[in-house]
């Protein structure tokens, strides 16, 4: 492939004075970009004292990059994905409402940057990503409308996003769903994928198997969570830094994972800590015969918040709350609706529709979340019966 690249120094200029940014871009291809503009801000997100964000100095490279997208439109998305992904918090965990706005105007400016039109293949519509563009945009707009404080103008964003919806009715990948989708809150990737099969932001964790196990074994779990946050040296910690998890969506130092299984990879020294909790797991189909499997402990500190976000299909997600010293403190919004961890008990979703989490409390909370196969999911031995 033959791509216009540039490599743009600190000095280099923009055709309206703007900044260039630092990593090799193309003119071509925004999808490159956007892959350069990621791998560049991760080196400067991720520190070693675990309260992941960027300097204030590389927020307003952020920032200039989101400017330069002005003079060049094929840096849209790479500029909304670095304020989405790095430039939501700030160190002390202030949010950022400005780089959120500017995101989502700037993933609504990569759908004519990616030629995203309702005329084209679903295979091409998935190719150039316009799903994410799409759907980011509606999902920022939303969010921003539903917390602005001036309602015209809370209404005004939240028009926004349900114009982005509208259109992506008309779309032929989205034809079998565009009647039941009437808020942006109910865009959700296993509905595209399944699309006669219930969909819903939570499921009855009562009729689903795998959440009837993890409530069994829930004194089994407890027990071995206790042991490992009892012993010296904070056991924990040196099982999350032993594992090297990251990821971008919370409140910087406020959302602590260890890696249970990974795409069928064992963390084998949580195991050997934890041995009855692994060996529990090991039995259930929808987890070792799912490729895309990936159970973690979760530990969500107070005042701590995880931005809305979707994730990818198929997949369901299954959490039990092992640690929720204060029941009513700690939530997880799915597709508009809403749920609250209590101890010992098991929540079904679907976390392909947009979700956050709030933790307004004083006391860690601690999940064993994992993803798991859809039960309508024809191409694995998991073991369940599609509704």
């Amino acid at each position: 492939l033959s791509v216009a690249l540039r490599l743009a120094g600190a000095s280099a200029q923009g055709s309206a004075g703007v900044a260039l940014p630092k990593f090799q871009f193309s003119r071509e291809s925004d999808l490159f970009n956007q892959n350069q503009a990621v791998e560049y801000f991760e080196a400067k997100y991720y520190n070693a004292e675990n309260r992941w964000s960027l300097s204030e100095e590389h927020l307003q490279e952020a920032v200039e990059l989101g400017r330069a997208a002005a003079a060049e439109p094929s840096l849209s998305l790479a500029a909304a994905q670095v304020l989405y992904l790095f430039g939501w918090f700030r160190r002390n965990g202030e949010i950022i409402r400005q780089n959120i706005a500017a995101a989502a105007e700037l993933f609504e400016r990569s759908i004519d940057v990616g030629e995203c039109d309702n005329a084209m293949s679903t295979v091409l519509w998935i190719e150039r990503a316009c799903d994410i563009r799409f759907g980011q945009a509606a999902l920022l707009y939303e969010w921003l409308g539903q917390t602005e404080p001036d309602a015209g103008q809370g209404q005004a964003l939240s028009a926004r996003a349900s114009a982005l919806l509208a259109y992506l009715t008309t779309v032929p990948r989205y034809k079998d769903v565009a009647k039941s989708w009437t808020s942006p809150l109910h865009i959700n990737f296993n509905q595209l994928r399944f699309p006669t099969a219930p969909s819903k932001p939570f499921w009855d964790a009562s009729r689903v198997p795998l959440a009837v196990f993890l409530e069994e074994a829930y004194p089994v779990f407890r027990a071995e969570l206790d042991v490992i946050l009892a012993a010296p040296g904070d056991l924990y910690e040196q099982l999350r830094k032993a594992d090297g998890s990251i990821e971008s969506l919370a409140t910087p130092g406020g959302w602590d994972a260890i890696r249970i299984v990974r795409y069928g990879h064992w963390n084998e020294v949580f195991c050997s800590v934890a041995p009855q909790t692994c060996e529990l797991l090991r039995t259930r189909k929808e987890l070792v015969n799912c490729p895309y499997v990936n159970t973690n402990y979760y530990k969500l500190h107070p005042g701590s918040h995880l931005k809305p976000h979707f994730g990818n299909a198929p997949r369901l997600t299954a959490h039990i709350s092992i640690i929720a010293p204060e029941p009513l403190r700690a939530a997880i919004a799915v597709g508009g609706e809403h749920a609250l961890w209590q101890e010992g008990r098991a929540m079904i979703l679907d976390d392909t529709y947009p979700h956050a989490v709030s933790h307004w409390g004083t006391q860690p909370r601690y999940v064993i979340a994992t993803w798991f196969c859809h039960p309508c999911d024809e191409d694995h031995d998991h073991g369940q019966t599609c509704p």
